[in-house]
């Protein structure tokens, strides 16, 4: 029984910790949802001075019902819970009722054997109807402790119905704040409901300019288009310049390979010349017969013996791999490391476009090729270098204002879409460096394009970057 209790006891306790738990997580959604919407609410607010009906405006309204969303769903859990709190209260509650009604029942049972023995004339008959001197005792102690019992009995039952009613309190206090959260939950809806409505406001007005909207596609895909071959061109040079470098330290090593191999004379002994010495090395020349012995043997025991590792041919030099010197190689190793660790170029935004082909927000049977993730934020926002590195080009390319492209090893991040870049071909930086400042388009939306490539291949910078 014991040990019932006390599993019990430890599974109530893991319960309510892991409840605890739970509504802390919730509360921290619910804040940072908050923060989300404060900030989207300055991004559109900023977004629409220019355009009332834009793609961006389009973009940030989607992602505010998103986190909308979140923030009802975050709402309905925490609902839940104080429900399922309030329950579990309400049963307590039952089991102290019951646990009452058991003491005062023997409660009255204690009253009514003390009526029996109330005047001394019924105690000391109690005591002297005893069958022997062992009962004697036994009667004495049951009467000099009974008063003692029934004392602690009615402070139980006194303690028991304290304890009722903090529970029937709490379950009231619990109703009351699941109240609360409904009528929050019911106003997060009503906000829900005016996001909606803007939404299809905005759709209704792009679709009106459908034929423009397709015009600005192409134009943005020409842009692309540069950009791509920009950082394809970036990737494959300096793919070309480690090869040549690759392709020089593996001839140096050739060419000692060679120098360690080349016979030479014994070294002289004092008073000898070069002369006398090639003369001792005629001397000691075989026999046709015994060279040709051999010669023979010599080829035998080089077929049974393998080649030394040195001997061993270089693998073949790829045209599409990057060949990294030893500081390289642990700059790459340490950015390979931060996949999914890696901070945001910006600091605040959301992603309004993601990596790959998927169809276009409005446009019907229009697909979309991204080789990175537009990440939309406010203008003039400073962007930052997301690991250390070497920026390997600056350049302006019309419809996408300034590109910087940072190489880490064997890793290449590009920012584009920038409106002034404070970094040059050749700087070094460091993680978290301002690298330049987001720039506004016509409609007034401002966002980044950012891409992540290893050697030639595209990346997802979705899962290199943090949640």
């Amino acid at each position: 029984m014991k040990y019932l209790f006390l599993l019990f006891a430890f599974l109530f306790t893991s319960s309510s910790f892991a409840q605890a738990d739970k509504k802390a997580a919730l509360e921290q959604q619910k804040k940072d949802n908050l923060s989300k919407i404060k900030e989207l609410n300055s991004i559109i607010s900023r977004t629409s001075k220019k355009k009332k009906a834009s793609i961006g405006k389009l973009n940030v309204l989607k992602e505010q019902i998103g986190v909308q969303k979140k923030q009802i769903s975050v709402l309905e859990q925490n609902q839940q819970i104080l429900a399922e709190e309030a329950q579990k209260l309400r049963n307590e509650g039952d089991v102290l009722k019951a646990k009452l009604e058991r003491l005062k029942k023997q409660y009255a049972l204690m009253i009514y054997e003390a009526q029996k023995t109330s005047s001394v004339y019924n105690k000391m008959s109690f005591l002297l109807l005893s069958n022997d001197l062992g009962e004697f005792v036994r009667r004495f102690d049951y009467l000099r402790h009974y008063s003692t019992n029934r004392k602690k009995q009615a402070d139980l039952i006194f303690k028991t119905r304290q304890d009722l009613m903090t529970k029937e309190q709490k379950v009231v206090f619990k109703k009351q704040e699941e109240q609360k959260v409904i009528v929050e939950k019911e106003g997060e809806k009503k906000k829900l409901e005016v996001l909606k409505t803007k939404e299809d406001q905005v759709v209704t007005v792009l679709t009106q300019q459908e034929k423009k909207l397709k015009i600005e596609l192409e134009k943005k895909k020409l842009s692309v288009r540069k950009l791509d071959n920009l950082i394809a061109g970036i990737v494959q040079r300096e793919i070309q310049k480690s090869i040549e470098r690759e392709r020089k330290l593996r001839q140096a090593r050739q060419v000692k390979k060679v120098e360690v191999a080349k016979p030479t004379l014994p070294e002289l002994k004092k008073g000898e010349t070069t002369k006398i010495l090639a003369e001792k090395q005629v001397e000691k020349k075989e026999s046709p017969k015994e060279e040709k012995k051999a010669a023979v043997a010599e080829a035998k025991k080089s077929k049974a013996e393998p080649a030394p590792a040195a001997a061993v041919e270089e693998k073949k030099i790829e045209s599409n791999t990057y060949y990294m010197n030893a500081d390289e190689a642990k700059l790459a190793s340490s950015f390979a490391a931060l996949r999914g660790r890696m901070p945001f170029p910006v600091p605040s935004g959301f992603i309004s476009d993601h990596f790959g082909v998927h169809k276009h927000p409005l446009l019907k049977g229009v697909m979309i090729n991204n080789n990175g993730i537009d990440i939309q934020t406010s203008p003039g926002s400073p962007v930052h270098s997301v690991y250390d590195g070497v920026v390997q080009s600056v350049v302006n390319i019309p419809g996408i204002n300034m590109v910087v492209a940072i190489q880490h090893g064997d890793y290449f991040t590009v920012y584009s879409k920038l409106a002034n870049v404070s970094v040059s071909v050749g700087t070094r930086v460091r993680t978290g460096q301002r690298i330049g400042s987001v720039a506004s388009d016509d409609d007034g939306t401002a966002e980044i394009n950012f891409q992540v490539w290893k050697n030639t291949v595209r990346q997802n910078p979705e899962s290199w970057l943090r949640r």
